[in-house]
């Protein structure tokens, strides 16, 4: 049996899936996808080449592990965000808010632009479905405020967010931007837009 280096196998293999990411996304940030082979992410994250098989099947899975690997983590902050929140107002200041905190404090950037270049159609469909549970949270919120047109009012607050978290990509300070989204989101709001 080969030696693990954790506590149990579990642990041992998520750590090696953990290493086996990192070094994609070193390799990625370094030299773009060209530079993404099974070789060199074997190399760098120190694991025999033929071993790697044992954690994804090719190296288009490992690009999408790359891809959507914050996803969990920020569906979650902004989860836990909204439902602190007190009103379905705040709730969606809260969503705007998370999201582009979210965009600041990870790789929102390098992975979009991956997303958009590299990804084979079933991988871009589970990034779409990931989306989707995200802005789902928006929905319930808005739901909740009684609005005509709730499906537009999501897609223009969604279209605030995703315009913020460009300019955040392109290296706007997130204070000021989540500031200037937050008021744009309570004006739109506001009781005399219904």
């Amino acid at each position: 049996m080969p030696k693990i280096e954790a506590g149990s196998v579990r642990e041992h293999r998520a750590q090696r899936l953990a290493r086996l990411i990192d070094a994609a996304e070193e390799l990625l940030a370094e030299g773009g996808v060209e530079s993404l082979t099974a070789g060199a992410v074997a190399a760098r994250a120190g694991i025999a080449r033929n071993s790697i098989y044992r954690y994804f099947d090719s190296i288009e899975d490992l690009l999408e592990l790359v891809v959507t690997r914050e996803f969990p983590a920020w569906i979650a902050e902004v989860e836990q965000a909204v439902a602190a929140a007190a009103t379905p107002e705040e709730q969606v200041v809260a969503y705007v808010r998370a999201n582009l905190e979210q965009a600041a404090r990870g790789t929102h950037g390098r992975r979009a632009s991956l997303s958009r270049a590299s990804l084979s159609p079933s991988t871009r469909e589970r990034v779409r479905n990931l989306h989707t549970a995200l802005h789902e949270v928006l929905a319930r919120a808005v739901r909740e405020l009684g609005r005509p047109q709730p499906e537009l009012t999501v897609a223009v607050l969604q279209a605030v967010v995703d315009g913020c978290i460009r300019r955040i990509d392109q290296g706007d300070e997130l204070a000021t931007v989540s500031d200037f989204a937050a008021g744009a989101v309570r004006r739109l709001l506001a009781p005399d837009h219904r």
